[in-house]
Order: C-alpha cells, then sequence, then structure tokens
C-alpha cells in the first residue's frame, strides 16, 4: 500500500477538479474518431446530459449539484480529502 500525505492527496484534487473544469475541459472528447484522455469518460453521464457550462446559468445551484453528483469524477473527488492517509484496500 503506498501512504500519501495531506498535501499529495490536496493536489491530486486539485488536479482533479482543474482537469474536469471550465468551458472546455480536458476530459472532453476530441477528434475523428472522438477520444477522451479520461479513463471515466464512457461511463461519465456528463457527455449525454445538458452542456454543464451553458445549464449552470440556467439552473438552481442545488440542481446543478445533483447533476454533477452523477459524474465519476465528482464521486471520486468526493473520497479524496486530508484524512485520506492510504491508497488500496483496508
Amino acid at each position: 500500500m503506498a501512504s500519501v500525505s495531506e498535501d499529495e492527496v490536496l493536489l491530486l484534487w486539485r488536479a482533479l477538479m482543474a482537469y474536469r473544469s471550465g468551458s472546455r475541459p480536458a476530459c472532453r472528447a476530441t477528434g475523428k474518431p472522438r477520444r477522451s484522455p479520461c479513463p471515466l469518460h464512457d461511463q461519465c453521464p456528463r457527455w449525454s446530459g445538458p452542456d454543464d457550462y451553458l445549464a449552470i446559468m440556467e439552473e438552481t445551484p442545488e440542481q446543478t449539484e445533483r447533476r454533477r453528483a452523477a459524474w465519476p469524477c465528482t464521486r471520486l473527488g468526493d473520497l479524496l480529502s486530508p484524512e485520506l492517509r492510504r491508497i488500496g484496500p483496508g
């Protein structure tokens, strides 16, 4: 098992949030055929739902939070916390 410091967890969390954020997130598919560098892309409902960048202008904060909670990267980000000290089972 790998031990991680609080700083390493926060760096990972920041990288994950930056990767998936903005009007042109790095996790979106590009090119022909369309491919994403994100290994979670195929299971992510973000890409079959409304455009996030535009949807947040019309939704309540609660609706946005509920919709984003279904994204795999959001669930992963929720698991990362400063209390995390070991990655792996047990």
